[in-house]
C-alpha cells in the first residue's frame, strides 16, 4: 500500500507544462471565436452537421479534435477497464469515453467516468459533474493538457476526484478536494503501489498500478 505524496494546498499539476491549450490554433489578431454552448452543440449533432464518429468534442465552447492513442494508451486502457468493471458497486455505473457536461460549455469524453444511478436513470440526458464522483483520464502526448487545463476545469465543475493516469512518469496521479481551480489534495502511486477506489467516501476496491501500466 502506498503513503503518496500529499500536499494541502491548491494544486493545479505537478508539472511545469500545464498551460498548453487544447486548441493549438489561437485566432487571428482582432478576431474573437464564436463560443458554442453545450444545448447549441447538442442541436449540431441533432441536426446531423458532424458524422457519427467524426473525433470532435465540445470544450470551452469550442470544438477540438480528439487526440490520437497510442498502443500503450489503448493497452493501459484495456487493462484498466478490466480491473474497475467487476468493481462497481450497485447504485453506481462506469463509463468509458463517454460524455459528460461540464458547466454550461463542455462536454469532454474522459476515459473512465464513475457515475452515480443506473444507465437507465439518463435515458434523455447526459451525466453532469453532479453526477460523477470520479473521472479518469490516461495521458501520454496529452500529458501537459491533461495536468493542467484539464484538470482545472474539473476542479472548477467540482468533479470529487481526478485521476491521472501518467504513462510518461509511470504513475497514477491522484486529485482530490477540489478547490478553486485546483485541487487540496493529491497523492502519486508508483508501479509497486496499490490505490483506493473511493467513491463518496468509501472503498469499492483497489488497483494495483503495476497491473495496469504499459
Amino acid at each position: 500500500m502506498a503513503t503518496g505524496n500529499m500536499q494541502a494546498t491548491e494544486i493545479l499539476a505537478p508539472h511545469e507544462a500545464d498551460d498548453v491549450p487544447v486548441s493549438s490554433s489561437p485566432p487571428a489578431p482582432g478576431f474573437r471565436p464564436h463560443r458554442i454552448t453545450v444545448d447549441r452543440y447538442h442541436q449540431m449533432i441533432a441536426a446531423n452537421i458532424f458524422g457519427e464518429n467524426e473525433p470532435i468534442f465540445l470544450w470551452k465552447g469550442q470544438l477540438v479534435d480528439k487526440m490520437t492513442k497510442g498502443h500503450r494508451h489503448t493497452n493501459t486502457h484495456t487493462a484498466l477497464a478490466e480491473v474497475l468493471f467487476p468493481l462497481v458497486p450497485a447504485g453506481w455505473h462506469l463509463r468509458q469515453e463517454q460524455p459528460a457536461v461540464l458547466g454550461d460549455d463542455s462536454e469532454p469524453e474522459p476515459d473512465f467516468i464513475f457515475v452515480r444511478g443506473r444507465v437507465r436513470d439518463y435515458e434523455g440526458r447526459i451525466p453532469s459533474s453532479q453526477d460523477v464522483a470520479l473521472v479518469i483520464e490516461i495521458a501520454d502526448s496529452s500529458l501537459s493538457v491533461d495536468s493542467g487545463e484539464v484538470l482545472r476545469k474539473y476542479a472548477e465543475e467540482k468533479i470529487p476526484c481526478y485521476w491521472l493516469v501518467n504513462i510518461l512518469d509511470q504513475r497514477f496521479e491522484v486529485y482530490s478536494q477540489p478547490k478553486g481551480s485546483g485541487y487540496a489534495e493529491f497523492r502519486h502511486y508508483g508501479v509497486d503501489d496499490s490505490l483506493p477506489v473511493i467513491l463518496d467516501g468509501r472503498e469499492i476496491g483497489r488497483v494495483n498500478v503495476r497491473d495496469v501500466l504499459f
